[in-house]
Parts: structure tokens; C-alpha cells; sequence
């Protein structure tokens, strides 16, 4: 008898065991499949929620100076007239100031995109929202533009991510 129950007892043990090791196969492969979906969806509403840009009716100077203005609790200089918004690393949104015909535009340069996604859309929107009240305050003249970004894939065999950078 306490063979027998032995035995049941490997044979049901080793039944967890299967049973947890297909789980798992099934729980990757279901995660994949919604993460793909996902992208396809998703993946283009946040691009052209980072594409909305900023075009205030001043020089790119008073621009520079207004964005530096705000409070930062997210917007870091980076030392090159741009400033990262941090959500995962420093630099997974870049901000620049361009000047344009009629002004300047506030505008997103780059994107790191970490599992698979952009990361930080609602921190960008925020910020956009408080650089144009800051605008208006001032009086000065604030319109949104829209801009495309294409992927750059990483380097193979490396640990980097892909960006998107800015088409226009």
C-alpha cells in the first residue's frame, strides 16, 4: 500500500508539474499575442499624441526661456537646448525649440520605446498643457502642429531599444 501511494503521489507531482510547465507556455504565448494586437492599435494614437507640437508666435529665444520657466518635475535639461522627459530613463522623450516661419515650435524630437512601446504620452500632454497656459498668460499667440515620426529599430544583438524619431 505505501508504494502504491508513493507512486500516486510521483505520478501527481510530476502531473503539476506538466500541467504548470503548459500554463506557462500558454500564459508567454497569450501575453505575445495581446502585446502584438496592442501595438497594432495602440502604438498609432500615442505617436500622434507626441506629434502634436506647440507653435507659439515668438522667436525660438522667448520660446527657450518660457519652457524654462515651468516647473520641471519631469522636464530635464539635457545640456544640448533640449530636454528630456523621464519616465523609465532621461531621454526616452526629447523636446526641442525649432524656429519656424511665424515663431518657434515646442515640438517632440525622439522617442525610446521600452516593451514595445513609447513610453510617457500622458507626462508630454501635461507639459504641452502647461506650456501653453504659460503662453496665453504671456500673450503670446499658441496653435498646435502636427508632426510624423518613423522607427529606428536597435542595433541587433544589443540590449538598446528602438526609437522613433521625428519625420519633419
Amino acid at each position: 500500500m505505501d508504494s502504491n501511494l508513493l507512486g500516486l503521489i510521483a505520478i501527481g507531482v510530476l502531473a503539476v508539474i506538466i500541467a504548470l510547465a503548459a500554463l506557462r507556455f500558454w500564459g508567454r504565448r497569450r501575453l505575445r499575442e495581446v502585446a502584438a494586437d496592442r501595438r497594432v492599435t495602440a502604438v498609432p494614437g500615442m505617436l500622434q499624441g507626441f506629434g502634436r507640437s506647440i507653435v507659439l508666435g515668438t522667436d525660438p529665444a522667448r520660446a527657450t526661456a518660457l519652457v524654462e520657466a515651468l516647473p520641471k518635475r519631469k522636464a530635464k535639461p539635457l545640456g544640448d537646448g533640449t530636454w528630456g522627459l523621464n519616465t523609465i530613463t532621461k531621454r526616452d522623450v526629447v523636446i526641442a525649440v525649432r524656429p519656424t516661419s511665424d515663431g518657434s515650435e515646442i515640438l517632440v524630437t525622439s522617442l525610446v520605446e521600452h516593451s514595445g512601446f513609447p513610453q510617457g504620452l500622458p507626462i508630454w500632454q501635461d507639459f504641452a498643457a502647461k506650456v501653453e497656459e504659460a503662453a496665453t498668460a504671456a500673450g503670446i499667440p499658441v496653435r498646435r502642429g502636427q508632426h510624423g515620426f518613423r522607427f529606428t529599430p536597435p542595433p541587433a544583438n544589443t540590449l538598446e531599444h528602438g526609437a522613433w524619431v521625428v519625420t519633419s
